[in-house]
């Protein structure tokens, strides 16, 4: 244990609250590891040995709420309801909470964004979670013949493609200001209808 009493799994959680709240006071771009010590009270150093710059810690915030959204994809994909049904509720959970994030929280999105441009290990993780989550309701679906027997990694791709203009961070930041949902339920059931 360090001098905080804190084991170094409640130093990066205390670190990452402390970063969510300055970000969201004074921004992303001013947040520094020197503050988010300083308020912890323990030396830069200290905190050093868990992020090795800001980056990283800005990384951790946007995991943790990745981490946070992947987990309610999940428990949706393990509903006892019809597969296309929970394929569009998957479709537009993912649409809402990216929104709401966006709305709610400007800058914590904006240091998703930057992640998800930069293609870090954490967000390819998300994207092999969407994918195996997908997947999943895609082999119910053809199991209760909802949808055709077919190559399930090629439909896997086929309807995360057709909903990646409402789920994408920079479109789903550049739409915010519409309501975009009715578009996704018509382009998905679409797909789905020809996919059927």
């Amino acid at each position: 244990m360090p001098r905080t009493g804190l084991s170094a799994s409640e130093i990066q959680d205390k670190a990452v609250e402390i970063a969510i709240n300055q970000m969201r006071a004074k921004g992303f771009e001013k947040v520094r590891l020197v503050d988010v010590a300083k308020e912890m009270g323990i030396s830069h150093a200290a905190l050093y040995s868990h992020f090795q710059d800001k980056t990283a810690l800005l990384d951790a915030v946007s995991e943790r709420w990745l981490v946070k959204l992947d987990e309610k994809q999940d428990l949706l994909v393990l509903e006892k309801r019809d597969p296309i049904q929970k394929i569009l509720s998957w479709f537009q959970n993912l649409h809402r909470m990216k929104l709401e994030k966006v709305k709610l929280d400007p800058e914590l999105y904006k240091a998703f964004d930057m992640a998800a441009e930069e293609s870090k290990p954490f967000i390819q993780t998300h994207l092999s979670n969407m994918h195996r989550q997908m997947s999943k309701l895609v082999t119910e679906a053809m199991e209760q013949k909802k949808l055709k027997k077919r190559d399930v990694n090629q439909i896997t791709e086929i309807l995360i493609s057709a909903g990646t203009a409402f789920t994408h961070p920079k479109l789903v930041a550049q739409h915010s200001d519409e309501n975009r949902e009715p578009l996704l339920q018509q382009t998905l059931e679409a797909v789905l209808k020809g996919l059927g």
